[in-house]
């Protein structure tokens, strides 16, 4: 029998070759869906993991204890302890342990810190100095240092409280530190970070032994693994920190996000058996279709055997055993390039993914060889007079009635639930594709029609070439079965293209809109002066980087941008509106570089006046004071001495309080400032004309602390009602637009509706003026107001502004503008580009598995490709035979070629446009998805699913790889014709 069965196979290569490609197809998909969805949603939750803050991904234990005589041995025992208790494979663990402790400053004021051992410390810090390393060694930040008066080599003295009777513990400083990744894991415990008070204060385990520091809390925190949190190999973390009670206080945050990803996986493997099964089915039922077109010669062998006397069993092994060897061959081949193709579009996956591929792949075959035998029971049950026919006996159209019925119901009820709102549940996945398969059937119906019809009229009316071209497509062997399955493949890929460019279209404007721009630098730096600074030397032109501000706290949330780069750097949608124009511009103070002032004043009060001049260095920030008086009763010139002006400062404020009665009241007798000189170099700044614009001043309490008044002689500046109040005494240069101009989107605040305008900044309240109201807002989003950065910085000058700092750079902005910014001082605590954070969430909207769809779609254009050749190729001797009685009744060669190549093309043709018009129309039916994301976001309007450019690619591809088989289909019919 195996020599009979290999002789078969070896007689019908066309047939074998045909099997294997149709068996690899569907295998080959089967193989890649493992794969991609154990790879990618490992890669996802990676990416979706690097979304979420270090802290809420790091699970702290702490417990309060006795160091004893050895703090390193009970630290050890504590971190062994936690690992018995709360094993975390691969997690690195950090130990610690951190004591609250208090500090005097030079004046004696107390302040709060925490004395703290963290294991990796010196290897998560920037150290100046050397890394601590005995007993009594510390490391403190910079600020500490200055708040203490404070260098390398000093000792300070740390005590449990404020009580002058308090143990004291000195501690000699070694270095200062600077936290290299404050967002980091590692800093997630809150003991080692900055609550109230000062910052921690860095020994080693040593300095814990005795009172007060020996009896400090033991700390152990640990990044969870993101395999941990997608409970591989039955890990369950919620489940062990609820049994871990005993070890201490236990946190762990990750709750929230162990859900998500366990949603996310969910997810996936739907949207990745939504791609495959349906070019399973579509592979299988293919392949049941070649059976039965290629069933002839098998029917001869059953034939024979079955005269010969042949059992059952032998019958069923000669026409069954002809498909194990390529069902074989193409499962293998398919296998290959399936677990290939995952591995290109997902990553390298592990053994247990390449153990569900081969799984895939037997069933795959398993259900192929089903169906071919099921056709080859059909045969042993078939009369031998009837295998002996030529032609099989007609089928009734009861079937395809019934089956063409049951398409249309289930798009029906498809169409239905995907419309009353639950289209990723049941029949509503589908919906797009049922509509298309029904769709396509109808259309085959009616193409047998217009071919039969179509192919007589041509004929009768002369026109030869159309004529025998619709003939031939009439005469084609299951030409519904043929057209449907290249109009349903054709129909997957358009849609799987199309959802796949809408999706991520739909994430790359999200991202750049929650961005604002191509790449967002979080940073930190002392003050918005020197963030401001620090860009205008990484980039001096405004070409690449600008300054920018978020606070999502403030009612109502405030986004701070420079408005003059705005246009140059920004991610501006139309979406948004118009962009806001550039703030105006005042003429501010000239800046002061010299090394003195001189103010001309006139004190009309009958005591001394004492006026002080604040600047602001425009470099750092930083506050310089110029001291005037106190100035005696009458007109003088008074000069201070100046320091710290050397990159130039900007006048902040003028400070003139007045003296207080015997009743309380302040007095009212006004003081006049002339002019303000600066000397080393000279250059006036103010001249009488200049301070005698009032418009130029303003005051700065709300009601008006000050009473100005220009003049010929300069500005008159007297007490008000209420200059004893804080800040009643100040007096601000008007430097910035005021009201401030805002850019509003969504509803204005409560107190807006009610009275003017205005921004809460440090307990401040700044008048406001909206000038424009916008849809939305980049990072904020519908609801927030949009001013300028330098504005509300010169208002906000002293004070200083709330909210997140960032840098926004364009997607080319070179490397060295980062490292020039780094140069600056600005510390970079993220980095993140509008494409990456598209990247990262691409698996979070409606098509999750959208390269993998399209793959399968691929797969399913080429299945009906074959399909396409395998009908073709079943009347091609009958066809030839009747060609060639044509060619000698004298059809014209020409006519005979074109109507051998027209046939396939028109087919080709047909199955395009069937599937384009199922696709639009299905799209059409099901709508448009109100929104491309999970959590519903659209603040943007959805992309069309099917745009001009994915329904054009999508169909010229599926024609072009059409057209060049019915090419090869022409050119292989034509061989051996008769002439």
């Amino acid at each position: 029998m195996v020599t009979i069965l290999w002789a078969a196979i070896r007689s019908r290569f066309a047939q074998t070759f045909t099997l294997l490609i149709l068996a690899a197809l569907p295998a080959a998909a089967a193989a890649a869906a493992p794969w991609y969805a154990v790879s990618a949603a490992g890669r996802a939750a990676e990416a979706r993991a690097g979304t979420v803050p270090a802290a809420e991904r790091t699970v702290i234990v702490h417990w309060d204890s006795d160091t004893g005589v050895d703090p390193e041995a009970a630290l050890d025992a504590f971190g062994d302890t936690v690992g018995r208790t709360l094993p975390m494979p691969g997690a690195d663990g950090a130990l610690g342990l951190s004591r609250a402790m208090t500090v005097l400053d030079p004046a004696g004021v107390p302040d709060r810190v925490n004395v703290a051992y963290r294991a990796g410390f010196c290897e998560h810090v920037r150290l100046t100095g050397e890394c601590p390393a005995q007993a009594g060694d510390a490391a403190i930040t910079r600020a500490v240092a200055a708040r203490l008066g404070v260098r390398p080599g000093a000792t300070i003295t740390v005590r449990a409280s404020s009580d002058v009777k308090a143990t004291r513990v000195p501690m000699r400083v070694t270095a200062v530190y600077e936290i290299a990744d404050p967002a980091g894991g590692y800093w997630a415990d809150p003991l080692f970070k900055v609550d109230s008070g000062l910052d921690p204060i860095f020994t080693v385990p040593r300095t814990f032994t005795g009172s007060p520091l020996g009896e400090p809390t033991f700390a152990w925190s640990a990044e969870v693994p993101v395999p941990l949190l997608r409970g591989e190999g039955g890990y369950d973390l919620g489940e062990l920190v609820a049994r871990s009670g005993a070890i201490g206080k236990v946190v762990d945050p990750t709750g929230p996000l162990r859900a998500d990803l366990a949603n996310a996986g969910v997810r996936l493997l739907r949207a990745v058996l939504l791609a495959v099964v349906p070019v399973l089915l579509l592979g299988w039922y293919a392949i049941a279709l070649a059976g039965r077109y290629t069933a002839r010669d098998r029917r001869r062998d059953a034939a024979l055997l079955k005269m010969r006397g042949g059992s059952r069993r032998r019958l069923l092994v000669l026409l069954s055993g002809q498909h194990l060897g390529p069902l074989l061959a193409g499962g293998l081949l398919g296998a290959a390039a399936g677990m290939g193709a995952g591995r290109a579009l997902a990553g390298s996956g592990s053994l247990a993914a390449a153990g569900w591929s081969l799984a895939a792949v037997a069933g795959v075959l398993l259900g192929a060889l089903v169906v071919l035998v099921v056709a080859d029971l059909l045969l042993i049950r078939t009369p031998v007079v009837v295998l002996q026919r030529e032609l099989p006996a007609a089928r009734t159209g009861r079937a395809a009635l019934l089956a063409d019925i049951l398409l249309v119901a289930i798009a029906a009820a498809a169409v239905y639930q995907a419309r009353s709102g639950s289209p990723d549940t049941g029949v509503g996945a589908i919906a797009p594709l049922a509509v298309a398969v029904a769709a396509t059937v109808l259309l085959a119906r009616l193409l047998i029609r217009a071919a039969d019809r179509g192919g007589g009229a041509a004929l009768r009316a002369g026109r030869l070439r159309l004529g025998l071209t619709a003939v031939r497509m009439s005469r084609l062997a299951g030409l519904d079965r043929v057209f449907a399955l290249l109009a349903v493949a054709v129909s997957m890929l358009i849609t799987a293209t199309g959802a796949a460019a809408a999706d991520r279209a739909a994430h790359t404007a999200r991202a750049e809109a929650e961005l604002g721009a191509g790449r967002v630098l979080t940073v930190r730096a002392a003050n918005w002066t020197a963030l401001r600074h620090a860009v205008a030397v990484a980039d001096p032109r405004g070409r690449y980087a600008m300054a920018a501000a978020v606070d999502r706290q403030s009612s109502p949330p405030v986004l701070a941008v420079d408005t003059g780069r705005l246009a140059a750097v920004g991610a501006w949608r139309p979406e948004f509106g118009p962009r806001p124009a550039p703030a105006p511009q005042l003429d501010p103070v000239p800046l002061i570089t010299g090394t003195a002032l001189v103010l001309r004043i006139r004190n009309d009060r009958p005591a001394a006046a004492s006026v002080d001049l604040i600047l602001l260095n425009e470099a750092t920030g930083a506050k310089v004071e110029a001291g005037f008086g106190p100035v005696p009763p009458g007109e003088h010139t008074v000069t201070a001495a100046l320091t710290g002006c050397a990159d130039g400062c900007r006048l902040a404020r003028w400070q003139i309080p007045a003296p207080i009665g015997p009743d309380g009241v302040p007095a009212r007798e006004p003081v006049t400032l002339r002019s303000l000189v600066q000397r080393g170099p000279d250059a006036e700044l103010l001249t009488p004309d200049r301070l005698a614009d009032a418009g130029e001043w303003r005051t700065g309490a709300a009601d008006l602390g000050l009473v100005l008044a220009g003049g010929p002689g300069g500005l008159t500046v007297a007490a008000g009602g209420s200059a004893a109040k804080p800040g009643g005494d100040r007096l601000f240069p008007v430097d910035a637009p005021l009201p401030l101009p805002l850019v509003q989107a969504g509803p204005s605040p409560v107190p807006w509706r009610y009275g003017e305008p205005a921004l809460n900044v440090s307990g401040t309240l700044v008048p406001g003026r909206v000038t424009a109201t916008l849809p939305a807002l980049p990072v904020l989003g519908a609801a927030g107001v949009l001013t300028d950065f330098d504005a509300l910085r010169r208002v906000a000058a002293e004070t200083g502004a709330p909210g997140v700092t960032q840098v926004w750079l364009t997607a080319d902005a070179p490397a060295a503008v980062v490292d020039r910014l780094r140069d600056a001082g600005v510390l970079v605590l993220s980095d993140e580009t509008a494409v990456a954070r598209a990247a990262r969430t691409a698996g979070r909207g409606t098509a999750p598995a959208g390269s993998f769809a399209v793959l399968c779609a691929v797969v399913a254009v080429l299945t009906a490709a074959a399909m396409c050749a395998v009908a073709a190729s079943v009347d091609r001797a009958p066809q030839r035979a009747a060609m060639a009685a044509l060619r000698v009744q004298g059809l014209p060669a020409t006519t005979a070629a074109a109507s051998r190549y027209l046939g396939p093309f028109t087919l080709a043709g047909c199955g395009v446009a069937g599937g384009v018009l199922a696709t639009l129309l299905a799209r059409r039916l099901t709508g448009e998805p109100d929104s491309y994301f999970e959590d519903g976001w659209r603040l943007l309007p959805p992309p069309e699913v099917l745009g001009w450019r994915p329904l054009l690619l999508s169909g010229l591809a599926a024609m072009l790889a059409l057209a060049a088989l019915a090419a090869m289909t022409g050119m292989i019919g034509g061989k051996g014709r008769s002439q």
